[in-house]
């Protein structure tokens, strides 16, 4: 036992490789250590081992059949495919060699097949664009019926659906059919624009539009309280049949735009019959506060502002309660006060620009205007319920020059 101490004790373990010494040392010295008593088990001990050992034969004998069995397979699995990929491969060669054949045999064939499929759709894109002009006519002649026939408002629906095309067309390179399609809008929208708004100038005539008093002063023109369902009958139907004019009048009329130093938010034209409701106010306007008129002076911007106010003010109710319920019954999300309030803005707009750089530089007046256009706005903002979305006062005020003098007045 002391032998086997010393040696334990000289037995170190080999990471490195299988150590089997170090091993059984360790299973000695566990199994029976220093205890001479122990000895009595090495029987037990023995024949253990040799049932273990007994095991581990059989274990080996069995992995060692059936190992070669398994790389058999593996070979034969590897065999196989290996034939088959060479089947595939030969299979390849041959159907590549005959694609090749085709290709070369159908060359000719695919050049003669190009010329005619060109040709076929440059035929396919004349034919389109005959299509297209037959379908333009088509749509002319249906309003020249309509009008023989004197039904406005569907010559005024086909229009606005020849529009339609007119703004799909918009990025065709074929100029001439553009310029055929735009020219079509533009013949029948004349007439039907010049139809209709000289009969709505008329049932506007008939409602003594537009209101110069105030509202309780109004008696909408009816003189015979009778005719009044009939008048307001007409007033929606051509007020209808404008409004499906709007396209087309967008698509050939520029709207008239102040310079981009301004930064007006952008906003969609006003819709075709309020700007001819508009027109007589609009005239009035620039009668009087344009050119040589007692009423255009610079130290008096209250008046426009104040007369504008006044129209806005005149006309609500009526567009409340008359307007706004047509444009509700054909679907527009447009509102007529805000429509007509915005349209008479842009009045004061074109007026601010033109009469600000003559009063720029001198301190009285500028100032007085700054004044009276900021009342103007809180008026407008407060009372008539303007979007702070829309051009306004302040973006004429808020231009670089006329911004920067502000400031100078301010600090003086």
């Amino acid at each position: 036992m002391a032998t086997i101490a010393v040696r334990k004790k000289e037995v170190t373990r080999d990471l490195d490789h299988c150590d089997i010494p170090y091993y059984v040392s360790e299973f000695v010295e566990r199994e029976v250590g220093n205890d001479y008593d122990s000895l009595r088990k090495l029987d037990n001990l023995i024949d253990k081992l040799s049932e273990n050992k007994k095991q581990l034969e059989e274990q080996v004998l069995t992995v060692s059949s059936e190992v070669p069995k398994r790389i058999r397979n593996a070979l034969k699995n590897a065999e196989d495919s290996k034939n088959s990929l060479s089947r595939l491969l030969e299979e390849e060669t041959l159907l590549s060699d005959s694609i090749s054949s085709h290709l070369l045999k159908a060359q000719p064939w695919m050049e003669d097949l190009d010329v005619l499929i060109s040709q076929v759709e440059e035929i396919e894109r004349h034919l389109a664009y005959l299509k297209w002009i037959s379908r333009i006519e088509e749509l002319s002649d249906r309003i020249q019926q309509y009008l023989m026939t004197s039904n406005v408002p569907e010559a005024a629906s086909t229009l606005a659906f020849m529009a339609e095309l007119d703004i799909k067309l918009k990025e065709s390179s074929c100029s001439h059919l553009l310029a055929f399609v735009r020219s079509t809008v533009k013949f029948w929208h004349k007439i039907l624009k010049d139809k209709l708004s000289s009969d709505f100038e008329e049932v506007l005539t008939q409602l003594h539009w537009p209101f110069v008093g105030p509202p309780q002063s109004q008696a909408f023109g009816l003189a015979a309280p009778a005719s009044a369902p009939d008048v307001y009958n007409n007033l929606e139907m051509l007020f209808c049949q404008l409004l499906k004019l709007q396209t087309s009048d967008e698509l050939l009329t520029k709207p008239k735009q102040l310079p981009e130093k301004y930064s007006l938010p952008p906003s969609p034209p006003v819709i075709l019959p309020i700007q001819i409701m508009l027109n007589p106010l609009q005239k009035r306007f620039k009668y009087h506060f344009t050119g040589n008129k007692q009423t255009n002076v610079l130290n008096k911007p209250e008046w426009y502002l104040t007369q504008v106010l006044m129209w806005i003010g005149n006309h609500a109710k009526f567009l409340d309660d008359k307007i706004q319920p047509i444009l509700d019954k054909a679907g527009s999300s447009v509102n007529a006060g805000l429509e007509f309030s915005r349209a008479l803005v842009m009045l004061i707009l074109e007026k601010l620009a033109a009469d600000i750089p003559c009063l720029l530089y001198d301190d009285t007046l500028f100032c007085h205007l700054v004044d009276e256009v900021l009342l103007f706005e809180r008026e407008l903002y407060s009372v008539h319920g303007y979007l702070s979305s829309f051009p306004s006062c302040m973006h004429i005020l808020s231009e670089e020059s006329c911004f920067q003098r502000w400031l100078t007045v301010e600090k003086k």
